[in-house]
């Protein structure tokens, strides 16, 4: 990351399926949530990742994601969580297990903001995600609980949701972070989140400008351009035919493409912060992390810094961008990462030779 000048390192630490992470005064969630006991990023692997990111320029941003994928937090708080491993999963989640925090329940709301506030605290950025992307609403219907408790209040789901994400965000801004949203929390949910708010645009890269229109700054980490695991087929089992839900593959050609100011005015253009390439790691592992990364994600780090124009005054295009890739890729693989090759070595050698117009 640091060879290309990539300065965040947006760690979701957590989700459904474990809770790896250990909070101070909360380690029961890793002892119980965590595949395996060697399987757990304790306080001190936590400093010594963000101490190696800030040694080569880079902030860590981390992310427990909320109210949804935090099926893991039954293992150990099973009062918190609705619809704990409901089947069918695909009744209650995007992925299995099912389970989502309860959050119209105050003691849950409480619950998750101290989670939040201990686990920020370690952390010298002055970012941290809440995440709230992809809410299923039918396990709240479902719920029991939840709808007993929304009764009582006299509130509606998105009240809640909005007394919910109040509390973990006062809890951040208590120890001077800022919180980092998916788009979700604005575009489809009528949250009163605050404008220092930061919003993560993934789904489309159409949405940016509605999070702008809003008044939001903006993150660009739209799956149609930045998606890294796409293109690797169907994870879920039992399904032969299928494709991963972000086909077809993400090109290094396609990410250069993006431009971070499309549809957006002068004063909108502000708002943005930049980008990320994003790898979710349903099929990834340290066998596989390299070539599935690099050199792929050099591209966007040229997109995000370099703008619309090089600096001889040219317009950014992909002709041009080829050969600086190829040296970067060659140098990555000189210094032991596994970057995969883009074109046969003979086209290397031979800038343009290659192209569809040469």
């Amino acid at each position: 990351m640091s060879w290309v000048k990539i300065n965040t390192f947006h760690w979701h630490v957590v989700d459904s399926q474990s809770f790896p992470l250990q909070v101070p005064g909360f380690e029961e969630l890793s002892q119980h949530g965590a595949y395996a006991p060697e399987q757990i990023y304790s306080t001190a692997d936590v400093k010594d990742i963000v101490s190696y990111a800030a040694a080569r320029g880079i902030d860590v941003l981390m992310e427990i994601d909320t109210p949804g994928h935090t099926a893991a937090i039954s293992a150990s708080h099973p009062e918190h969580i609705a619809c704990n491993d409901a089947s069918p999963w695909t009744d209650f989640a995007n992925e299995p297990p099912a389970g989502q925090l309860r959050l119209a329940s105050p003691s849950t709301v409480n619950f998750t903001a101290s989670v939040i506030s201990a686990a920020a605290a370690e952390l010298s950025s002055t970012l941290f995600s809440t995440g709230g992307d992809e809410l299923n609403t039918n396990c709240y219907t479902e719920d029991t609980a939840t709808q007993a408790d929304l009764k009582s209040q006299g509130r509606s789901l998105e009240q809640a949701l909005s007394v919910f994400m109040h509390a973990t965000h006062s809890a951040l801004s208590k120890l001077g972070k800022t919180p980092v949203v998916w788009e979700e929390m604005v575009l489809e949910h009528n949250l009163n989140l605050t404008k220092n708010a930061v919003v993560m645009v993934w789904i489309s890269s159409q949405n940016a400008a509605n999070v702008a229109s809003k008044g939001f700054r903006i993150v660009h980490a739209p799956s149609d351009y930045f998606y890294l695991d796409c293109g690797a087929g169907e994870w879920l089992g039992k399904d032969p035919s299928g494709n991963s839900w972000c086909d077809p593959f993400k090109t290094w050609q396609k990410s250069y493409t993006f431009d971070p100011l499309a549809n957006l005015s002068a004063s909108q253009s502000k708002l943005v912060l930049g980008g990320q390439q994003l790898l979710w790691t349903e099929q990834s592992s340290p066998e596989n992390l390299d070539s599935i990364v690099w050199p792929r994600a050099a591209s966007s780090a040229e997109v995000f810094w370099t703008g619309a124009t090089l600096p001889n005054g040219k317009p950014r295009d992909v002709g041009s961008a080829l050969p600086r890739l190829h040296d970067l890729r060659y140098r990555m693989v000189q210094r032991g990462v596994k970057a995969i090759a883009m074109q046969p070595q003979w086209c290397a050698l031979r800038p343009g030779r290659c192209n569809l117009d040469s």
